[in-house]
């Protein structure tokens, strides 16, 4: 049983990359039509579960289905179309390969799905996939010369155009296996400890060929001891998922097998009855003959000779069945003749084996011979490289002075060039700076008389009317807005600081029914939030002088004034400052006026804007929250803005 090999990698590979490029998963087929494309990609989907199950009935049905649509179709030649011919064929031979052992029939289906790739310059990905089955099949009928040129190739093809890690897992496990079954494990231990170092990257699939594959390596070595917990481990990775029941079964076949060579007789039978068992209900023939042969080793283990001559006189050797299995059976075969004392009989077995050892043999040499060829004709190709580069290096040398002189005359005549470039670019760089600069300043100059007049107008209507006028008050607030309104950027919390001063006063002259309030949101940090200087100090003053002091005293009503800061998900990396009053709005739903302040904040962003891929938003209109209506101004600043 240790000389099958897992090859139901291809079909689990198929079908997960299919189910990637359809974008579904599941059983479910409804809305599409029975006769489109997409339907039947989803069809192929299914037959994912139905391998995994073992469900060969509900395989082939399937398969048929699909069939049937490609040649009701015959004659498309668009992609899609060809992709389902090639994911048909592919399943197609490895129903042949993995269900029936039919490893010769798989070949004609993967060599068409071959041929239709390559025409058509699939994906990649299927090249190296449709390669490494062929590999594995010629590996199954013996043909390891031919086995190992498919390997390279897929091998070639996956290093080239950098595909999927699980199509070079594929290879890797595959190539390993190669150099197995020719006997040179040097080799084999070289590309295993590669799979090793790609098992944390494997699905569960590709990690049991690995463990049942290694265990392979140590059993044909003998090394009966090593190679049993590789096939405990494989067993272990698929025990509890009921999709890999078949898995299961084939591993612990395996185990049976070692047992038998460590002469544990009483386990191997328990596990040799509980896959016989599975085996027969599944009716797996390729199992059943492996099983077969080991329950022929166990008998002679057990001196049960009668046993064991009962099953050979039985024997019913399938005509297809792969010549490492035939070889098994007769090796058996040759010593339950020997110990009946039927040498004629035991002498046919052992010269029918020797036959068809020596024809793997040969198939050995050949393999072991491209193997070296390859090696060979790729240091030939590397040496011939080298040889031209020397070559090269001679007749380049010859001529070099001439050209490091010319080289010279070329790099200063670029390097003068690109000084005098960049000198001209660094001057018109500096202009732009610089007209940028006196345009916000023309813009920012704006604010100190503005900023000067409202505060000295509006104290002296307050006193106007009796109201009393703090001149120390009004004196600092004067050099505080003075100072801002010379400052091109502040933080946030420098901002809100000069607005709560602000606000304080013109609080005074409002009367005991304004209510101001802040709401910031936790976890902003307000002092590494930049702004241009006084633009929420301009929402709140508009607030103020167009919302509120308008604003009739009403008994039980406040006039209220709200700066919230706070974190949008619709913007995550920035953060958004409003402004609220629940003043009179907006008149009739149009912009109020745009005043000398609002103009500055407006020239200001535009400039800044010009130089910063994010841009600073900001607007203003009415809201209604709550039954309250009002007005909100606004203003959205990116985390990785540049003053």
């Amino acid at each position: 049983m240790r000389r099958i090999t897992y090859w139901s990698l291809a079909l689990v590979t198929i079908v997960s990359m299919m189910g990637c490029q359809q974008g579904g998963k599941g059983h479910s087929q409804g809305g599409l039509s029975k006769d489109s494309d997409a339907y039947y990609l989803q069809l192929v989907e299914r037959n994912k579960e139905f391998y995994q199950a073992y469900a060969v009935d509900s395989f082939v049905q399937t398969s048929e289905q699909l069939h049937q649509y490609l040649k009701r179709q015959e004659g498309r030649k668009d992609k899609t179309f060809q992709l389902l011919r090639v994911q048909w064929l592919m399943a197609r031979s490895v129903y042949y390969a993995a269900l029936l052992g039919r490893p010769d029939s798989g070949l004609v289906y993967t060599d068409q799905a071959i041929h239709l790739l390559e025409q058509e310059k699939m994906d990649p990905d299927w090249r190296v996939l449709a390669l490494t089955n062929r590999g594995d099949f010629y590996r199954q009928t013996g043909e390891l010369d031919r086995s190992a040129e498919s390997y390279l190739r897929a091998l070639a093809i996956a290093d080239s155009f950098q595909t999927s890690e699980d199509s070079k897992i594929a290879v890797s496990l595959g190539i390993s296996t190669a150099f197995t079954f020719m006997a040179d494990y040097s080799n084999s231990r070289k590309w295993f400890e590669r799979c090793e170092q790609l098992l944390p990257i494997m699905k569960t699939p590709d990690r049991f060929i690995y463990y049942n594959n290694l265990g392979n390596d140590y059993y044909l070595q003998q090394q009966y001891k090593e190679a049993l917990p590789c096939f405990e481990k494989a067993a272990a990775l698929v025990k509890d998922d009921p999709d890999k029941t078949w898995d299961y079964y084939t591993a612990r076949a395996n185990i049976a097998e070692i047992l038998i060579n460590l002469k544990e007789g009483n386990q191997a039978r328990t596990i040799l009855q509980e896959v016989d068992s599975f085996s027969r209900k599944v009716n797996f023939g390729m199992l059943l003959y492996y099983i077969e042969t080991s329950k022929i080793e166990l008998a002679l283990l057990e001196d049960k000779t009668a046993e064991a001559l009962h099953m050979v006189e039985q024997d019913n050797t399938p005509e297809e069945m792969i010549p490492a299995a035939k070889v098994m059976r007769l090796k058996a075969v040759e010593q339950v003749w020997k110990k009946v004392g039927n040498y004629q009989k035991a002498y046919a077995a052992h010269q029918e084996m020797h036959a068809l050892n020596d024809s793997i043999q040969t198939a050995n040499v050949r393999m072991q011979m491209s193997v070296r060829l390859m090696e060979y004709e790729y240091d030939k190709r590397l040496l011939e490289q080298q040889q031209e580069i020397e070559n090269g290096k001679m007749t380049n040398i010859l001529a070099w002075a001439l050209f490091v002189a010319a080289l010279m005359a070329v790099v200063s005549m670029v390097v003068l060039y690109l000084l005098h470039r960049r000198k001209v670019r660094m001057q018109a760089l500096v202009l732009r700076q610089q007209l940028i600069e006196t345009r916000l300043r023309n813009a920012r100059n704006q604010l100190s008389p503005h900023f000067i007049y409202n505060a000295l107008n509006h104290e002296m209507l307050a006193q106007m009317d009796g109201k009393t006028v703090n001149f120390e008050s009004l004196t600092q607030l004067l050099r505080r807005g003075l100072a801002m309104a010379d400052t091109l950027e502040t933080s946030l919390q420098e901002e809100l600081a000069f607005v709560d001063y602000y606000v304080t006063i013109e609080g005074q002259q409002l009367g005991n029914d304004f209510v101001y309030e802040k709401r910031i949101e936790e976890g902003i940090d307000i002092s590494q939030i930049k702004l241009p200087a006084m633009t929420i100090q301009i929402f709140a003053e508009n607030a103020i002088k167009h919302g509120l002091r308008p604003m009739p005293f009403q008994e039980g009503k406040s006039r209220k004034l709200t700066i919230s800061v706070s974190r949008k998900p619709n913007h995550p990396d920035a953060t958004i400052v409003e402004v609220f009053d629940n003043g009179n709005g907006l008149e009739h739903g149009r912009m109020r006026k745009e005043q000398t302040g609002m103009r500055v904040v407006r020239q200001t962003i535009q400039l800044l804007n010009e130089q910063n891929a994010v841009p600073i938003l900001f607007g203003i209109g009415n809201y209604h929250e709550k039954e309250e209506d009002g007005c909100r101004s606004w203003i959205l600043l990116p985390d990785h803005y540049h003053f």
